[in-house]
């Protein structure tokens, strides 16, 4: 039998009466304010050790981490990203045999060396999920999002947690700056429905409603659930049915390369790699397809994703067989064979196709991920000469200069893209962002302010903005 955990309603601040303990917590706070991140963090964990669902403690320990772990370091987060992975299996078993508090702790101990380790918070998210520590779980979802803005996948995780936590119009905002960034959502639309029917039904159960608020919250989490359900049920189908058409098409219509681009396209939704693989080889054969680079740079696509896919496969049969070493020894090599993989095939376009500035863009950033930062430097520099990816590329020209310290190069690439880009969308966003960032690496309080003032007239949510702004008026006030 699974060991049982003793789940409990999660605690607020105001529940812990031990005022030795509320000192405490107090006195983590200010030693963030103090820049004093690693106290913070031994406060936080001790208190967490007894009282691992009060949320309101988890957030402070959670912003000690970000402070801790200060700006991007390309080289840690590739290491965190690799013990997270490896964590996430152990994590899965745990989950299983009802230690998920376990779970929680040694995701927290991953978090407090870099608080950017995506695959340790996000087995903590389902971690709390199991414990339906709800509010515990949107932490962990809010922090990946913090770091992964354009992570719609988990965007639609955190909203989904903020509306089991009855935060239905925090669910809704989240849905909204999904439609913003991919409009047409079908999840992001059913995120905002669900929420829109809690919201509703919230409102009712506190007017005197007699009915039960749980079952119904319940039965909207159900119908959310089928909708989504009859909606892969009937893509699959459409697309299997497509798939049977075109061959036989392909089989009358040899030379017709849009007939192939087609299944390709249906077998990679199916996730069906291995055919699609197979399609896209026999396009390039055909006489319009030997020439043609987006097909090339497809069939490294479908092979990567068809690596991506048996890692999952393996992560998967790991978090059933934890102790298994040789799937561990599969698990890691097939890891270090994609990236190499990744590198490979993104020098050897760059190599083939010079003057495709996509392709530098994105060796560009396989080599400032790795740190290799003249290298990054060398092929954003080229890829800058599109118009295409010119704005990536002067944000990605002022991270590495960033990370090499050079700040004033940094921020005048930053300021170029700035000053070029018009409509304020994400993109645009994370230049502003880094370029405050910058200024504040540069001792220019004023000019980072500004900068941030910027991304919060519009965006309130974007990262700790929020959290910058108003520490700086309260500091004004108390002065």
């Amino acid at each position: 039998m699974p060991e049982e955990e003793n789940q409990v309603v999660e605690e607020t601040i105001a529940d812990i009466k031990d005022p030795r303990i509320i000192k405490q917590i107090k006195a983590a706070e200010e030693a963030i304010d103090k820049s004093k991140p690693d106290y913070a963090i031994d406060v936080c964990m001790g208190i967490l050790i007894k009282h691992p669902s009060c949320a309101e403690i988890r957030k402070i320990l959670h912003k000690a981490q970000i402070r801790k772990t200060g700006k991007e370091n390309p080289v840690k987060k590739v290491l965190a990203s690799v013990n997270g992975l490896v964590f996430s299996i152990k994590a899965s078993s745990l989950i299983k045999k009802g230690q998920a508090l376990k779970a929680i702790e040694a995701a927290e101990a991953l978090r407090n060396a870099y608080a950017n380790n995506k695959p340790a918070s996000k087995a903590a998210a389902k971690a709390a999920e199991s414990l339906e520590y709800w509010a515990t779980s949107v932490l962990y979802w809010q922090s990946i999002v913090h770091y992964n803005p354009a992570d719609i996948a988990s965007m639609i995780s955190l909203g989904n947690a903020l509306i089991k936590n009855k935060n239905a119009d925090e669910a809704i905002k989240v849905g909204e700056r999904i439609q913003r960034v991919s409009p047409g959502n079908g999840e992001a639309q059913a995120l905002m429905r669900s929420a829109s029917v809690v919201r509703t039904m919230e409102k009712s159960w506190k007017e005197g409603d007699s009915g039960d608020f749980r079952q119904k919250l319940a039965n909207a989490d159900a119908a959310t659930d089928r909708e989504k359900e009859n909606r892969i049920v009937n893509d699959e189908e459409s697309m299997l049915k497509a798939v049977e058409k075109l061959s036989e098409e392909i089989k009358n219509d040899v030379e017709n390369i849009n007939l192939y681009k087609d299944i390709i396209q249906n077998y990679k939704g199916l996730k069906d790699y291995e055919n699609a693989i197979k399609y896209v080889k026999a396009a390039r054969q055909l006489s319009m397809g030997k020439g043609d680079t987006s097909l090339e740079k497809l069939e490294a696509d479908l092979i990567n994703l068809e690596m991506e896919y048996r890692l999952n496969a393996l992560s998967e049969k790991l978090a059933a067989n934890p102790d298994d070493a040789a799937l561990k020894a599969e698990f890691e090599k097939l890891s270090k064979e994609q990236f190499v993989f990744k590198l490979n095939t993104a020098e050897a376009m760059v190599e083939r196709y010079p003057n495709d500035f996509n392709f530098r863009y994105y060796l560009g950033q396989l080599y400032l991920d790795d740190g290799r930062l003249d290298a990054a430097i060398g092929q954003f520099q080229a890829s800058q000469k599109s118009p295409k990816v010119r704005s990536q590329s002067l944000l990605g020209l002022g991270k590495a200069f960033m990370l090499g310290k050079k700040f004033d190069m940094a921020a005048d690439q930053l300021k170029t893209a700035k000053a070029e880009m018009k409509i304020v969308n994400e993109a645009k966003k994370e230049i502003i962002y880094t370029l405050g960032t910058i200024y504040e690496a540069m001792g220019k309080k004023n000019e980072a302010l500004e900068e941030f003032k910027e991304i919060y007239s519009i965006d309130i949510q974007y990262k700790d903005v929020a959290k910058k702004i108003n520490d700086h008026y309260a500091a004004a006030s108390a002065s």
